[in-house]
């Protein structure tokens, strides 16, 4: 392995840590707010400490020979000093930052006493963005072991299969390179929802592409997303009996439910799908002739009518490679269904209902324009 990559490792690691130490910190400050200038002072060093791991990941990247590698990988290089950069010099707004990572709005709550500190909340919003390149450069990191290996080798997956994987894949990756690329110039409004979820629906499809292509001593642990569920009963109630109905297979002993998994996933995005742009009202809306194939709008003309809030075409891209990708892979696995006893595991149908559940977030959250 060359020095870059070891350099890069490193920095992964460091900021892991980092994000450990933080996570420590903030939970500390939710039981009490009363030591004001301990508070600033232990901010103003965590974010040093990130600042200086930003700029050894940009050194890092910059190190890489890109001729040396794949499309995929010179494709998330480009993501991800992008990423870097805004990160590191801050170039999108602070008020746009500070949405970034919802999770933590009881904490600038649990602050709201000190406001009288802005500069805590310029530094919380600095830290934040600390979790999304982090995703970032480890998608990066894990792509370099993934692309050794033949797309689904693990499920006997056939070479159109595997072939279909690799260019849904590229097609995402190069999708992902240009939302990123795309942050610093469209309207800020955006930036809060593709900088939270284009990092961690990249990361998921890695999270699959890995359990039914690499072997692994020990299964990796799956960083938990925001629950569906609410905004799946909200939006329409059956589909959430759709998705428990999916769990359910998952954690049975049924033989079969290999196939009941793959079949229910499958039949919840396309529910989504229809629900979110439905025929009536697809056809009041502008669309060419090649939206449409036999009367009946395409895949393609419900996406772009899913993301008509968003005025930004790199993110639309996006959604699509997406969706073309989390699809591969659900057809993937139903093949490996057919045979007298499939081949997944409980852990590669877990990661395929994990993303399904994340697309379906996804999707859901883009029909709303973000909110």
């Amino acid at each position: 392995m060359s020095d870059p990559f070891r350099h890069l490792q490193s920095v992964i690691d460091d900021l892991n840590l980092s994000l450990s130490i933080y996570d420590s910190f903030t939970s500390q400050i939710l039981k009490s707010t009363s030591a004001i200038a301990a508070i600033q002072d232990s901010l103003a060093a965590q974010r040093a400490i990130d600042r200086d791991l930003m700029a050894s990941a940009a050194s890092s990247l910059s190190a890489v020979r890109l001729p040396d590698f794949t499309s995929n990988f010179r494709d998330l290089v480009s993501a991800n000093k992008a990423l870097t950069n805004i990160v590191s010099q801050s170039v999108i707004t602070d008020s746009a930052l500070s949405k970034v990572f919802a999770e933590h709005n009881a904490l600038r709550d649990s602050l709201a006493s000190i406001a009288t500190l802005p500069s805590a909340t310029d530094l919380l919003s600095s830290l934040d963005t600390t979790r999304l390149l982090h995703t970032s450069l480890s998608s990066q990191y894990r792509l370099l072991d993934l692309e050794t290996h033949s797309f689904g080798s693990l499920i006997d997956a056939s070479n159109v299969l595997s072939n279909d994987l690799a260019a849904t894949f590229s097609k995402l990756t190069r999708s992902y390179r240009d939302v990123i690329e795309a942050i610093p110039v469209i309207p800020q409004d955006f930036v809060p929802f593709i900088a939270t979820y284009s990092p961690m629906e990249y990361s998921l499809e890695l999270d699959v592409l890995e359990g039914i292509s690499v072997e692994r001593d020990e299964e990796a642990e799956v960083e938990p997303l925001p629950s569906v569920d609410d905004e799946l009963a909200s939006f329409d109630g059956r589909l959430l009996t759709l998705l428990k109905g999916a769990r359910e297979s998952l954690n049975s002993d049924n033989p079969d439910k290999a196939r009941h998994v793959t079949t229910s996933v499958r039949e919840l995005f396309t529910h989504i799908l229809h629900g979110l742009a439905p025929d009536a009202e697809i056809t009041k809306w502008p669309t060419d002739a090649g939206h449409y194939h036999d009367n009946r709008p395409t895949r393609r003309a419900r996406l772009l009518y899913i993301c008509r809030k968003f005025s930004c075409d790199p993110l639309t891209k996006f959604v699509e490679d997406d969706v073309r990708a989390a699809l591969a892979l659900v057809s993937s696995l139903n093949a490996g269904t057919h045979v007298v006893q499939s081949k997944l595991t409980q852990f590669q149908l877990q990661a395929i209902v994990y993303r399904m559940e994340s697309l379906a977030l996804f999707l859901l959250k883009v029909s709303r324009g973000g909110d």
